[in-house]
């Protein structure tokens, strides 16, 4: 253990050295250029506080990732963010401000009740981190000496605050002007981060020695926990504290001797910050191991020495923890006491001042008590919350209170459009939510207050539960109240800015900040009022002080050229330097109302001056914002240019009417340009564009008013109407007027279309009555078709039935056996022809309803053919005609029942009208298909016939051999299935020699080779004895069955229902099974046929239907039946007999 009077003689030694650095630094000067980046990346290093020191430790022991992310957001600002700081460094250079505060005033138009609200923040968030810093030295003093102190007046803690507030006063407050550079305090500064990353390497160099220079086991095997829930919202604060604490904003920005030592200074920051990180581990590592669990994590960098008994290394690790805590303090304290003096004691300062004299001296004494009422004040909420955190919490508390000043900073930086009221709603919504949701439970708890409202929300609504704010859940209280405080805080920030937009003097005093690198003009030295310079110095004398004063003066005399000449007048350069001059020591909110009230020479007591020139500049503030309200709410463009052709007020809508780029516009802008920038793109019409600027300023000089439309390159219509100000000058409105043109010239079409459209419409109504007049006549000749059509059907339907009664009756009186056959055989005849009919029919309607589908497969055309001459050679040896066929082996895709169907057709119309001779089928070989023809010996076709022989009912020329004239409908029906097909027709005809028609097919490869079928003799001889079954509900059709199949020498056996039809069955089976398809029973004719096969196994079976469609031909298919329709031809039921 230490002695608490060994650790208060070496704190004093230490305090003692730095106070010799600090002093010396003062008196060198400005540090050497290659050493200064070095001393400002040192000064940045003082965002490592005693949580550095120890709270990363105290992190790390519970989970290796918690430590990071303050060290990680940081070095992900410095990667990364290069711009924005060095934006931030420029403008506060060139804008002297003196602290955050002030930038963000000066930013958004002197916007003095921002800059008071970001430092009552500022207080807010430095109390807690005071505290922490006065715990962790508290804590070193407790873990060395081995006592707690229990009372206020033995607490080290308190020793602790009232040195850091004497050295801080010593240091910080010596010069009004806050932006001057504190040189000695900086030096002291770099001291000692020196001094406290050479504690913590030494710390960590033992610590691995007594790890035997490895890592532990248990960590080795260990597998790496997951990240904290705060993980990413550590690590989003850390980057917004580098930028916003005001603190860091004291090192990178008012202590910055140049914008050029910040490259190599973020490099060296980093490299700081990557040995910080690496000497955490092998510290947090020995501790977990070495150290008994009674001490506390954040203690083990004291700890782990002492427990060796090193206690040299203790103390080098105690002077790092004091050197990370004073840094902190001093540099902290002195930025929130100028802010404290600039933005929220100068109002009242300049109000009671009677003697500007003595404001300088009360601005000091007013820094000086803020210091030291920051420091008790951080000791008694030590004393208050102490052990109820560790370290880290209360950083992560002060990093949440000051992050929100991020949106406004950095939204500052970058759009033109951000506005003093959004800044200010921003800010005080995400404060507002902050203090709910972080500050007032942290106090609840601290205090032990309020854990009903904690846990139930106030008044007992959950909604309004602080850390589940809207029952916003799943985060941890830091990640919820934080992420809600700068969700509101950006919403505020720019809703504000977009409900309400920044004016022009706010513009203006944006263009420095959004465009730091801009070239802008060097103010006219010629350009003067009535101050001189000799008012400026004084006034800037009595602030400053004499001698501060003089040498800033002599300074920027010697840039100017020219020394300070007290009588001259003080040109427009010489103001705004005094104003910056000014804003170092009271602030940018406060120096332009100090400057004019004082140059006024009115002779009224300053105070007086100052609450006049209050009500004045509200007075013309409420004018100025009155004029460009009204400008803004005009729907119209709106330019006005004073009596010099320069542009001095304008609205969004003109600049949004002519696409103007943010920053072209400016007070002061001459118009000439404006009018230059417009030609050049096309917006003045062809020609010159110096002849248009020339005439256009011409007019402006004259005064005229004028009226006149512009159309744009883009189509669109502007009216422009100019008109002359009293005094010189001119104001212009621009209305875009294309809606109103368009619709004029709209009318005008609509007027020139309504005309054509009643030339139109009267053609086509004569069109439409022609178009009537020809449907009528054409409805007309279909009717009478129809009729036609219906008068050939009634007869030639009638005419074979006629024949056959008649017949009939001559057969009954007949006795003669030849005179019966021939009789006979015309009664055959005629119901053939009939049934031919009725076929035609059949098949018309089957195509005209869409039922016939073509089902290609691969067809050998010999068997077809041969099967036709098979079937139709009876009829020809009756009529005394040959009929053969060319055998064939070729093979096409056809749908093999309508190809036949087509050849049917062919040749029974061959057969119908050839008298001797005979008629032949073949094949005949093309380059691309084949052709299958019916040559004939008949009379042959006039070629005058050959189109209309296709026609349904047409017939041309002689009879058939026997009288028979056909009934007009095969060749029709032929071409109609072709058609289906695909197949194309052809005919070629002499007359007198006969006719061959033919149908082309496609060729195929032969899919399987086809056996010679059985000839008509040996069919005949197969189909005696052969027993049938055949079930039909209809008595005559079963009788005429009967006689047909018995004449043939079959054993027919004919029942009328499905029982009597599996009676039958089970007596004596059949070897072939005709059935109808309606039986009007329980079960049609393929449910019969299946269980009649079934029963007895696989039996031909022959399906006889007067129905036709796909279903049906589908189940008969499945069910592997021959379909034959109604009426049967005794050669078809013949051949299918002898197929089966």
């Amino acid at each position: 253990m230490v002695h608490g009077l060994t650790l208060l003689a070496v704190s004093l030694v230490y305090v003692g050295v730095l106070l010799a650095v600090a002093f010396s630094g003062d008196r060198a000067g400005p540090p050497n250029p290659r050493l200064r980046p070095m001393l400002y990346a040192l000064t940045l290093a003082v965002y490592c506080s005693s949580w550095t020191l120890l709270g990363a430790v105290g992190s790390a022991a519970a989970n290796p990732w918690s430590y990071l992310p303050i060290y990680l957001g940081p070095l992900l600002l410095l990667a990364f963010g290069g711009d924005l700081m060095r934006r931030m460094v420029v403008v506060g250079q060139r804008q002297r401000t003196a602290s955050i505060a002030d930038f963000l005033a000066a930013r958004y138009g002197r916007a003095r009740e921002l800059a008071a609200l970001v430092a009552v923040i500022a207080v807010v968030a430095a109390i807690p981190y005071f505290a922490l810093q006065l715990k962790a030295i508290a804590l070193s003093v407790e873990v060395l000496t081995g006592h707690a102190a229990r009372e206020p007046s033995g607490d080290p803690a308190l020793l602790a605050a009232l040195l850091l507030a004497v050295f801080a006063i010593v240091f910080g407050t010596r010069h009004v002007d806050a932006t001057r550079h504190h040189r000695g305090l900086m030096w002291a500064i770099g001291l000692e981060s020196v001094v406290k990353l050479l504690a913590l390497l030494v710390v960590a160099v033992f610590a691995w020695r007594l790890l035997g220079g490895s890592v532990p086991a248990p960590v080795r095997s260990a597998p790496l926990p997951p990240l904290p829930d705060p993980f990413a919202t550590q690590t989003l604060l850390a980057f917004l504290a580098m930028l916003c604490l005001p603190r860091q904003f004291q090192v990178m920005v008012v202590e910055c001797q140049s914008a050029e030592d910040l490259r190599p200074a973020r490099v060296a920051f980093a490299v700081y910050l990557g040995l910080v990180c690496l000497a955490v581990l092998p510290i947090t590592w020995a501790g977990a191991a070495m150290l008994p669990t009674g001490v506390a994590p954040d203690a083990w960098v004291l700890a782990l020495p002492l427990a060796e008994g090193r206690v040299d290394l203790a103390l080098i690790a105690f002077l790092g923890g004091v050197s990370a805590a004073t840094g902190m303090v001093l540099v902290a304290s002195l930025a929130i006491a100028t802010m404290v003096s600039n933005d929220l004691a100068m109002p009242w300062l300049l109000r009671d001042a009677g003697d500007s004299g003595r404001l300088g001296r009360r601005i000091l004494w007013v820094r000086r008590v803020a210091i030291l009422a920051l420091c008790l004040g951080a000791w008694a909420y030590y004393r208050a919350f102490a052990g109820n955190a560790g370290l880290a919490a209360h950083g992560l508390l002060a990093f949440a209170a000051v992050a929100q000043f991020a949106p406004a900073l950095i939204g500052g930086l970058y759009w033109r459009g951000a506005s003093r009221t959004g800044a200010r709603w921003g800010v005080a919504a995400g404060f507002a939510v902050y203090v709910y949701t972080l500050l007032l439970p942290a106090l609840a708890r601290g205090l032990g207050f309020g854990e009903a409202w904690l846990a139930q929300g106030p008044w007992g609504i959950e909604l309004l539960r602080p850390e589940a704010l809207f029952h916003v859940q799943g985060w941890d209280a830091l990640t919820h109240g934080t992420v809600l405080a700068l969700l509101a805080n950006t919403a505020a920030f720019v809703v504000g800015s977009l409900r309400h937009r920044p004016g022009l003097e706010a513009r203006i005093a944006a263009e420095p900040f959004v465009a730091p690198d801009a070239e802008r003009a060097e103010p006219d030295p010629e350009a003067t009022g009535r101050a001189r310079e000799g008012d400026v110095f004084a006034l800037c004398a009595r602030v400053l002080g004499d001698t501060a004063a003089r040498a800033e003066f002599e300074g920027f005399g010697r840039e100017r050229g020219r020394p300070l000449s007290p009588d001259a007048l003080a040109d427009r350069a010489f103001l705004q330097f005094g104003e910056r001059l000014l804003a170092s020591a009271v602030g940018a909110a406060s120096a332009r109302a100090l400057l004019t009230a004082a140059l006024r020479g009115s002779g009224m007591a300053f105070g007086e001056v100052v609450a006049l020139l209050d009500e004045a500049g509200q007075q013309r503030r409420f004018n100025r914002e009155l004029l460009t309200t009204t400008l803004e709410h005009v729907s119209h463009g709106v330019s006005v240019v004073d009596a010099e052709l320069r542009l001095i007020a304008w609205n969004h809508a003109y600049q949004r009417l002519f696409e103007y780029p943010d920053g072209q516009l400016y007070v002061g802008k001459p118009v000439a340009e404006l009018i230059r920038w417009n030609a050049l793109r096309g917006e003045c019409g062809p020609g010159d564009v110096d002849a248009h600027v020339q005439r256009r300023l011409e007019h402006l000089r004259r005064g005229a008013p004028h009226v006149f439309e512009r159309i744009r390159p883009n189509g669109q219509v502007i009216e422009m109407r100019g008109q002359p100000l009293p005094g010189g000058g001119y104001v212009t409105t621009y209305t875009d007027v294309s809606d109103y043109k368009r619709v004029e010239l709209e009318l005008r079409d609509a007027a020139a279309q309504l005309e054509r459209r009643v030339e139109e419409r009267t053609h086509a109504l004569s069109i439409a009555l022609d178009e009537t007049a020809r449907a009528q006549g054409h409805a007309e000749q279909a009717r009478q078709a129809t009729t036609r059509f219906m008068t050939s059907l009634s007869h030639d339907l009638l005419q074979p039935l006629h024949a056959a009664r008649l017949f009939s009756a001559a057969l009954r009186e007949a006795e003669d056996r030849g005179e019966q056959r021939q009789l006979s055989g015309r009664i055959d005849a005629s119901l053939r022809a009939a049934e031919e009919l009725l076929d035609g029919l059949l098949d018309l309607s089957r195509i005209e309803s869409g039922q016939l589908q073509a089902r290609p497969q691969a067809l050998a055309l010999g068997p077809l053919l041969r099967g036709l001459v098979e079937q139709y050679e009876p009829l020809a040896r009756a009529r005394g005609l040959s009929i053969d066929a060319v055998d064939t082996r070729a093979w096409t895709t056809s749908d093999p029942a309508l190809l036949r169907r087509v050849l049917q057709n062919f040749i029974a119309n061959a057969l119908r009208y050839t008298v001797d001779g005979g008629v032949r089928i073949g094949v005949r070989w093309r380059r691309d298909d084949w052709v299958v023809e019916v040559w004939d010996t008949g009379p042959g076709i006039a070629e005058a016939h050959r189109e209309l022989i296709f026609e349904e009912f047409r017939r041309v020329g002689a009879t058939g051999a026997d009288g028979d004239r056909g009934l007009g409908l095969g060749l029709s029906i032929a071409q109609r299935l072709a058609k289906g097909l695909g197949h194309p027709l052809s005919l070629r005809s002499r007359v007198g020699h006969g006719s061959v028609f033919g149908i082309a097919v496609p060729r195929a490869v032969p899919a399987l080779a086809i056996a010679t079928p059985a000839t008509t003799g040996d069919a005949a001889d197969a189909l005696a004895g052969l027993r049938v079954l055949c079930v039909d509900d209809d008595a005559d059709i079963r009788d005429a069955l009967r006689a047909l199949l018995a004449r043939w020498g079959l054993v027919v056996d004919c029942v009328g229902s499905a029982a009597e039809a599996l009676a039958l069955a089970e007596a004596a089976r059949p070897a072939r099974l005709i059935v109808d398809f309606q039986l009007h029973d329980a079960m049609d004719g393929i449910e019969l046929a299946d269980r009649i096969r079934a029963r007895f196994g696989a039996m031909p079976v022959l399906l006889l239907t007067a129905e036709g469609g796909d279903a049906l031909r589908q189940r008969a298919r499945e069910a592997g039946l021959t379909v034959i329709h109604k009426p049967v031809r005794p050669a078809a039921l013949r051949a299918w007999l002898a197929a089966g």
